[in-house]
């Protein structure tokens, strides 16, 4: 069982690293855009929201707070499955480390493999012909093993 606190306590540090890397991107990214639009404002709200949460989260793991931390840890990671872009709509989040499986299928379909750290898109004005559908691999795998430890979790503490 020690193992798996040492892995949740590591978790915990993704989770931090990963919210602060996807602050500082964003505002390297976004420096020369911030007298924009309320749509965009928006959005830079909503991403620095959930490197929040995120950052949170690895707090609460590292402090051993195992189910309340992991439980933020779920959300953050659900977030991060899928991104897509359809009929002219953007959403991609992923803080940390992520590998995706990416689908483009506008004229012919193309599937690839992407990988980097921190991303952030949420937009309403793409081109309405381009379709796409990621899938995060790092967040499936994450979330398994945030669902095998709070299992394990609640189980020795129902022991105990």
């Amino acid at each position: 069982m020690k193992k798996i606190y040492s892995r949740i306590e590591y978790l915990g540090y993704y989770e931090i690293f990963g919210g602060i890397i996807g602050i500082l991107l964003v505002f390297l990214g976004v420096y020369d855009n911030l007298n924009s639009n309320g749509f965009f404002i928006f959005s830079l709200i909503l991403f620095l929201a959930l490197c929040g949460i995120s950052i949170y989260s690895g707090i609460l793991l590292v402090r051993k707070k195992y189910i309340k931390g992991l439980n933020f840890s779920v959300f953050t990671q659900a977030v991060q499955i899928i991104s897509f872009v359809l009929f002219g709509y953007i959403f991609d989040f992923a803080i940390g480390a992520y590998l995706r499986i990416t689908m483009e299928m506008t004229n012919d379909t193309i599937i690839g493999i992407d990988f980097s750290l921190a991303n952030w898109r949420l937009s309403r004005n793409a081109n309405p012909d381009l379709i796409e559908l990621n899938i995060n691999i790092i967040a499936i795998v994450l979330l398994l093993f945030i669902a095998n430890s709070a299992d394990r979790i609640k189980a020795e503490s129902t022991k105990s």
